[in-house]
């Protein structure tokens, strides 16, 4: 039986075999494996390290724009008093009861000058369990929060109860201003006003009515409003331990106990310029710090300055130097930081 061509011809002499992968070509292969799987991690590593550094400064511009807005939305409305016009300032009957409460004066800012303030910082904002910073400016607004709940009844006397809607939602122990354009008296309610019926008798409290006299019979063109005084400053951060926030301290609290609250991570550093007009056009004529503004009242605009920094270290290749309150500084770490500013119009102090 003759056998078939396939194996006639691999019984030949020199006939071509079948040969496998070298060791050489095997290694060849692997190298080139290597290359291409570390070139992939590495793409990998910097896209996942450029999406973090960009999700944080994006983070950072949210958190500057949310600090700004903050701080513009109670300055325009410093020193509230209704439709009355700076000209004219509020009266309080409230017992004597130290900084918290003084609601005569709408604004004031403390200029940090080495390891204190000028003017000096108030002892209840100096002792907070997160006290403002050394190094930062702080400011504090005395203003209206929650809007006007009208009065539906003429006071018979100017002792007389106050009476406004039953839903107003006020509440026994806040402390209002009674005001119309004529005038604005600040009080506490003395009892539940769930009724309608505001209440406002003299006695001590916290703080208290001196008088339950008004010196006004205000009627159906007035209102009342919850007063809170309001103070911005920067202080280390609980959320983000090793960098600091804006942190507000407001009295009184109308949804519990007084005490600090941490609004904006990442703000290093606070500043603020005062506009203050001195000759009563309406044009502020000088910006200074707040321990060289001479009259509080004449103060109608603030420059804020705002430094901020990611959260996160390591989101630059190199230290980044920023300036910030005139002065360069190269940073010892490897966050990004940007300065942010604006000038705030005071509402209420434009007649």
């Amino acid at each position: 039986m003759r056998p078939s061509r396939a194996v006639a011809r691999l019984a030949r002499p020199g006939a071509r075999r079948q040969c496998g992968v070298t060791l050489v070509e095997l290694m060849i292969a692997l190298v080139l494996a290597l290359l291409l799987s570390g070139a992939a991690a590495m793409i990998a590593v910097n896209s996942k390290g450029v999406f973090s550094a960009n999700a944080s400064v994006a983070s950072l511009q949210d958190n500057a724009r949310f600090a700004i807005d903050s701080l513009s939305r109670d300055l325009r409305m410093a020193g509230f008093d209704a439709c009355v016009g700076n000209s004219v300032r509020p009266v309080s009957k409230l017992n004597p009861a130290g900084y918290q409460y003084d609601y005569t004066s709408g604004l004031l800012g403390f200029h940090a000058v080495g390891p204190s303030w000028a003017p000096p910082l108030d002892g209840s904002l100096t002792g907070l369990a997160q006290a403002p910073l050394e190094g930062t400016d702080v400011l504090t607004v005395r203003t209206e929060t929650g809007g006007a709940h009208a009065l539906i009844a003429a006071m018979g006397a100017s002792n007389a109860s106050l009476t406004v809607s039953a839903a107003s939602g006020l509440a026994t122990g806040d402390v209002v201003m009674a005001a119309n354009c004529s005038g604005s008296v600040a009080f506490q309610i003395t009892a539940d006003p769930s009724l309608g019926t505001v209440r406002h008798a003299a006695g001590a409290g916290s703080p208290g009515n001196a008088s339950d006299d008004l010196g006004t019979s205000f009627s159906t063109d007035a209102s009342l409003y919850r007063l809170v005084t309001r103070t911005y400053y920067v202080a280390p951060s609980l959320l983000q331990p090793g960098t600091t926030s804006l942190w507000t301290y407001s009295v009184p609290n109308y949804t519990g106990a007084a005490q600090p609250q941490e609004i904006v991570e990442g703000v290093q550093n606070m500043l603020f310029l005062f506009g203050e007009d001195t000759d009563g056009d309406g044009v502020p004529n000088r910006y200074v710090t707040a321990d060289l503004v001479g009259t509080w009242a004449n103060v109608i605009d603030v420059r804020v300055e705002l430094l901020m920094e990611t959260v996160q270290d390591r989101m630059a290749t190199m230290p980044q130097p920023y300036t910030f309150n005139g002065a360069t500084v190269t940073p010892n770490d490897l966050r990004v930081r940007t300065v942010m500013n604006s000038t705030i119009s005071l509402r209420n102090r434009i007649n």
